[in-house]
C-alpha cells in the first residue's frame, strides 16, 4: 500500500473500538510457529539531565550543512524548549503541561497560558538574533504546541550562523510535500459497523473531523446541511472560504451544522512570492478538489446520487457520515510544508 493520509483511517478507527477489542484479543485464530527470530538490541546513546530532553533528540538535517550556495531554503528550527504538549515540568515556577504528564488535554488552562508566554518570550529572543545575523529572514509559523520552535525560510550558507545562536537545537529542513490519497468505506470495513451507530447516516455522529488538506469546496454536496447533526460544541466557529467564484453574486459560505470551520494555514507556502501568485485561493477553499476529495470520503454525507460527467456513480458516503467537518487548509497547489500542517494541528 503507498504512503497515505493515515490520520483519516486513524479517525475512522477511533470510531470503531469494539473492533478493536476483537482484533486484538486474536479468539478464533490457530497461533502459528513464528518464523522471525528476536535479536536483542542495546541503546547506542541516551538523553541525559531534567531540562527538555525531548529537544535534546533534534538533529540538524546533514544535507543543509556545508552548503556554500545563497539559495533561499525552508526550514524549521528547534529550540532549546520542550512543546506546550511535551513540557513535562521540570523549569522553576512552570508546571507540567503535557498530557503524558497531567492526564488532561491541552485546553488553554492557566498553567498552558503561563508557559506559552515563557515560550514567547524566548522565540522573541531568537527572533532579535535571527534578525541581526541572518538579515531578512522572516519567521512564517511560531509552533509553541507542538514542535517548539519556528519555521523560517534563510540562504543555505547561513545554517551555521543559525546554529550559532544561543538557544537553536537543530536546523531541520522544511519540504514542500505532495498529497496523496486513501480508500474506501467498504475497503476498511466500515460499513458493517454503520447498524450499530445510528444508521449510516448518523454513524460518526458526535465527532469534530479536522481535515489537514488543500482546502475544500463548502458548497460541495458532502458537506450539505442535512439538518440531522445537531450544533456543534463549543464557541462559535469561522468558515473563511471567502465568495463562491462559480456564481454571480457575492455570497461568501458560512459555518453550517455539517462544516462547521474552515481556516487557512499557508504562512511558509505563501512567503515564497511566485507560489502565492499562483495560489487560487489564499482562504479556506480548495485550490485542486484533493481536500474535498479526502474530506468527503472521511466525513462526506450519504447521497443516493453522485453523477460525475453525466455518469451515475451512487449511492457514495463517507466513512463518517454524522461527523461534523472543519477543515484547515495546509496545502497549496504545489503541495505542503510541515510547518504549516504543524501550525493548523497547534490550532
Amino acid at each position: 500500500m503507498k504512503q497515505r493520509h493515515w490520520v483519516r483511517a486513524a479517525a475512522a478507527i477511533a470510531l470503531v473500538p469494539a473492533t478493536l477489542v476483537a482484533l486484538s484479543t486474536g479468539t478464533g485464530f490457530a497461533e502459528e510457529p513464528s518464523k522471525f527470530q528476536a535479536t536483542s538490541l542495546k541503546p547506542t546513546g541516551k538523553v541525559t539531565g531534567t531540562k527538555s530532553p525531548t529537544s535534546q533528540l533534534a538533529q540538524t538535517d546533514p544535507a543543509l550543512l556545508n552548503r556554500t550556495d545563497a539559495t533561499p531554503v525552508t526550514v524549521v528550527i528547534k529550540l532549546k524548549h520542550d512543546a506546550v504538549a511535551t513540557y513535562t515540568g521540570d523549569i522553576a515556577g512552570f508546571a507540567a503541561t503535557s498530557p503524558a504528564v497531567t492526564g488532561k488535554q491541552l485546553s488553554g488552562s492557566a498553567a498552558e497560558k503561563k508557559y506559552e508566554a515563557h515560550l514567547a518570550d524566548l522565540e522573541n529572543a531568537f527572533a532579535s538574533q535571527l534578525d541581526k545575523r541572518v538579515p531578512g529572514a522572516k519567521i512564517t509559523n511560531r509552533l509553541r504546541t507542538v514542535y517548539g520552535g519556528v519555521a523560517t525560510t534563510v540562504p543555505a550558507n547561513k545554517i551555521a550562523d543559525v546554529l550559532a545562536i544561543p538557544g537553536v537545537v537543530a536546523v531541520q529542513s522544511d519540504s514542500l510535500r505532495q498529497p496523496l490519497t486513501d480508500s474506501s468505506p467498504d475497503f476498511i470495513g466500515a460499513t458493517s459497523l454503520y447498524p450499530g451507530l445510528g444508521g449510516k447516516a448518523n454513524a460518526g455522529k458526535g465527532v469534530i473531523f479536522g481535515v489537514l488538506d488543500t482546502g475544500a469546496w463548502p458548497e460541495h454536496p458532502s458537506f450539505v446541511d442535512k439538518g440531522n447533526l445537531g450544533v456543534p460544541p463549543g464557541p462559535a466557529r469561522t468558515c473563511n472560504f471567502g465568495d463562491n467564484p462559480l456564481t454571480p453574486a457575492v455570497d461568501p459560505f458560512v459555518c453550517t451544522n455539517k462544516l462547521i470551520g474552515g481556516a487557512p494555514f499557508l504562512a511558509t507556502y505563501l512567503s515564497n512570492p511566485a507560489r502565492a501568485a499562483a495560489e487560487p485561493f489564499h482562504t479556506a477553499r480548495d485550490s485542486n478538489g484533493h481536500g474535498t476529495h479526502t474530506g468527503s470520503t472521511t466525513a462526506g454525507n450519504a447521497l443516493a446520487s453522485a453523477p460525475v460527467f453525466g455518469v451515475e456513480r451512487g449511492p457514495i458516503n463517507g466513512i463518517a457520515p454524522g461527523a461534523w467537518v472543519s477543515v484547515y487548509k495546509v496545502c497549496g497547489i504545489q503541495g505542503c510544508f510541515g510547518s504549516d500542517s504543524a501550525a493548523a494541528v497547534q490550532r
